[in-house]
């Protein structure tokens, strides 16, 4: 029974790091000096010395949606990558609530738009996807420029978030 609770509290303490985490980062991505750049981090959770890496950029437009998540909004893309495992890559909006299935569409450079396939996180957040294929979706913008993400909004219908995704260093994520 001891063994159950303190690893029930370890996930949830995981969840808040996580959390918290993906929190800074959106500030910090707010507050840099020009949509487009991307932010690297590099945290070590207390809990198990598990580091982790980070890159994080902000979508280059805005976007308006209506009440209760009316003004400025934009897009996130967090590609993380805990030391020794595999990357993830997530996909979030400032406010809102995504209203998909689970494909989203992007178009990479001057490239056609493609269907990919998103997973929702496991704690039921709806203003957070993640890429089904990371390594994939890394590979595909590591040398590209520009990319754009179409996505469903609840009560506001598709919008389009434009990213500058030119020069993401791989290596500062660990890959």
């Amino acid at each position: 029974m001891r063994v159950i609770l303190y690893q029930h509290n370890q996930v949830r303490v995981y969840k808040v790091i996580i959390f918290l985490m993906i929190m800074v980062l959106a500030a910090r991505v707010a507050a840099a000096e020009a949509a487009g750049n991307w932010i690297y981090e590099k945290v070590t959770q207390d809990a198990d010395q598990k580091e982790l890496s980070t890159a994080t950029v902000r979508s280059r437009n805005s976007i308006r949606l209506l009440s209760p998540y009316a003004g400025v909004n934009h897009g996130l893309i967090m590609i993380r990558m805990f030391k020794g495992g595999e990357p993830e890559v997530l996909f979030a909006v400032d406010k809102g609530q995504f209203y998909t299935g689970d494909k989203i569409r992007v178009k990479i450079d001057g490239g056609d738009a493609v269907w990919i396939v998103v997973d929702k996180p496991g704690d039921r957040r709806s203003d957070l996807l993640f890429i089904h294929e990371p390594q994939n979706f890394i590979r595909q913008i590591t040398n590209a420029k520009e990319l754009k993400i179409a996505a469903q909004l609840s009560q506001n219908g598709e919008k389009i978030f434009d990213f500058n995704v030119g020069g993401l260093d791989r290596a500062k994520v660990g890959l």
